[in-house]
């Protein structure tokens, strides 16, 4: 599996990636409240479906739980779910590929992936919160601790999965170009012998 690294190469790529990691960090915060915003719409559209009382208001940075129409005090910082993406970027940006169109095409997945992964950490944690708030209303066991982990382990684990989805895009391939072999065709004079040893013109032979 080619990384694209070899020799000393590896450090000034570190450094490249750490570069990078920092000039997009400001530009992950600022846009935040517009990812909050796809991000929430699209987890709450999902949900309904399995939840029609539950909804999620996405405001600012912050995306809330709303209950029967009730807004609930808790709420979720989207950069908590999303603050692996800076890295991810980074990494993809500074591994080798064939061509800028494959580089973009592995920026784009990755970027889809860890978009996809943060709709579904939404919906985890809008059932981990329904579910504590039915505990609390009828005292009985809560049933949310799946749920629980899911949010938390994507939450707190969000260098190792930028790490994991970038070690995905290389083995799928996505940094490579596709080659396109041409394939040359001999051509043969028409009034030349035919190369099947006939002794005939080749297009009185081969070339009829």
């Amino acid at each position: 599996m080619a990384f694209g690294i070899s020799g000393h190469r590896w450090l000034k790529r570190f450094a490249f990636a750490l570069v990078l990691y920092i000039v997009i960090l400001p530009l992950w915060w600022y846009s935040l409240g517009a990812l909050s915003a796809v991000a929430g719409a699209c987890a709450s559209w999902i949900y309904t479906f399995f939840d029609a009382r539950v909804t999620l208001n996405p405001r600012g940075r912050v995306v809330q739980f709303v209950l029967n129409g009730r807004l609930q005090t808790n709420g979720v910082r989207m950069d908590m779910l999303t603050y692996g993406l800076p890295m991810l970027m980074a990494l993809v940006i500074v591994t080798r590929s064939n061509s800028r169109v494959a580089s973009l095409r592995a920026l784009a997945v990755g970027c889809a992936v860890m978009f996809v992964l943060t709709v579904c950490a939404l919906m985890a944690w809008a059932k981990m919160t329904s579910g504590q708030l039915e505990q609390q209303a009828a005292q009985g066991s809560d049933q949310s601790s799946f749920f629980f982990l899911a949010f938390h382990g994507f939450g707190f684990s969000q260098p190792a999965i930028a790490v994991l989805i970038w070690l995905m895009l290389i083995m799928l391939g996505l940094f490579k170009g596709r080659s396109k072999q041409r394939r040359r065709v001999a051509t043969v004079a028409r009034n030349v012998s035919c190369p099947c040893g006939s002794g005939r013109k080749y297009k009185r032979c081969c070339g009829a």
